[in-house]
């Protein structure tokens, strides 16, 4: 498919961390996608349990994949930023899931992203719902998008980033504070929504499912 605007190029981002247990079903749920015009990168690092052998398995799916070691999940995720040439990025992070492998696809026909394409471009964040599911995989939550986002919203909470799609530029102006270690996207949605001036865009379909053992819910 080609890089066009009526098919954007998604950079779809995951990153691991001795996730065998994990990796491979996020990786089919990226790769099994009915939208092609996917840019999958995977940013290991360095894992020892068997995380890699998973990853070399489907090495011919993936646009670029590395694993090293790194100064925590920020940095690999700005290393995947660094390597992400799409429109758009999304990160699904190891043990996250799309919720079904047609939900690229019917984003990118969405008229919310149409919308986007025609008027100059206004929103640089897209925002999708997620659900939480339990160790037994039963839902527990679904996030429900505010009207307006600002300061008291992110006083409150944040933006999942597994459920949004970031415009690359704007992640390569700010990146993530790697000093930060699990809030850091605070700090990124702050700079470019409240303080950047940057707009938001609601996308009221759900977008993935969430590993409830993720960085943030274990710390």
């Amino acid at each position: 498919m080609k890089n066009n605007m009526n098919y954007p190029l998604i950079s779809v981002i995951t990153v691991s961390y001795n996730a065998v247990l994990t990796i491979e079903q996020t990786i089919l749920s990226v790769i099994n996608q009915t939208y092609l015009n996917i840019e999958y990168i995977i940013i290991d690092g360095g894992s020892t349990d068997g995380t890699v052998n998973v990853i070399k398995k489907y090495a011919d799916k993936i646009a670029y994949w590395v694993s090293e070691s790194d100064k925590g999940i920020y940095d690999a995720m700005n290393k995947g930023i660094s390597k992400a040439t799409g429109n758009w990025v999304n990160f699904m992070n190891a043990g996250d899931l799309f919720i079904d492998n047609e939900v690229l696809s019917k984003f990118c026909s969405s008229s919310i992203l149409k919308q986007v394409m025609d008027f100059n471009h206004v929103a640089d964040i897209i925002v999708g719902q997620d659900l939480h599911v339990n160790e037994h995989n039963k839902i527990v939550s679904r996030s429900v998008l505010p009207r307006r986002y600002n300061l008291l919203h992110f006083y409150i909470t944040t933006i999942p980033h597994q459920s949004c799609f970031i415009r690359a530029s704007l992640l390569k102006k700010y990146y993530y504070d790697t000093s930060l270690k699990i809030v850091s996207d605070w700090k990124f949605y702050l700079q470019s929504i409240v303080l950047g001036g940057h707009s938001v865009a609601a996308y009221n379909n759900v977008i993935v499912i969430c590993n409830p053992r993720g960085a943030s819910s274990d710390n």
